[in-house]
């Protein structure tokens, strides 16, 4: 045992067991360090820790991060958070997405979202939605249905009033063009329809 005062001393139990404690301050200076434990606690009332170059940390099983007040995670570079399984982000109140430039998403499958609220998306230049099907509207109203819906009515229409007659009077002069235009409509259905839910 080494004892200077009851605030500073170091000691050994027969155990082998050490201990260090001063009311000052422990300063370690080496060209290279090394710490080989089996179990490493340690509790500081605050910490700070300044790396000059690289630093790499490997954990071989889980590794959790605790904060009661806030996480910042700041990175005057690139970031990249990686995984190999499943990816989940929570938060019991708002998540802010701010994106400098552009913003790109990759999904290899499906993308659900659910909206208990409203959903407002705003553009200052143009909106593009593009798939080989589509549906827009509530579950059971298609917007892209009731405008086939209203093209096959407009080409009935047109076939009924290029044939219409009046008593013995001849069909009307324009059925021609009657008929031209319930073609026009017909060619409109089909290209809505094979793009419709």
């Amino acid at each position: 045992m080494w004892q200077h005062s009851d605030a500073v001393q170091q000691r050994v139990d027969a155990d082998g067991n050490w201990l260090r404690k001063t009311d000052g301050k422990i300063q370690d200076l080496a060209i290279e360090r090394e710490v080989d434990a089996m179990t490493n606690n340690e509790s500081f009332q605050s910490h700070t820790r300044t790396v000059d170059d690289h630093s790499t940390e490997s954990v071989g099983g889980v590794k959790k991060i605790e904060a009661l007040g806030a996480l910042k995670l700041l990175s005057g570079g690139s970031a990249s958070l990686a995984a190999v399984d499943d990816l989940h982000q929570a938060t019991g109140r708002d998540l802010n997405l701010v994106v400098g430039q552009k913003h790109n998403a990759t999904v290899g499958g499906d993308m659900h979202e659910r909206i208990q609220g409203l959903r407002e998306s705003i553009t200052s230049e143009s909106q593009r939605l593009q798939a080989p099907k589509n549906w827009i509207g509530s579950g059971a109203v298609n917007i892209f249905q009731v405008v086939c819906d209203l093209l096959d009515l407009v080409q009935d229409m047109n076939i009924q009033l290029a044939a219409h007659q009046h008593g013995p009077t001849p069909v009307p002069g324009n059925a021609v063009a009657f008929t031209a235009d319930a073609a026009k409509a017909a060619l409109l259905s089909a290209k809505l329809k094979s793009v419709t839910l």
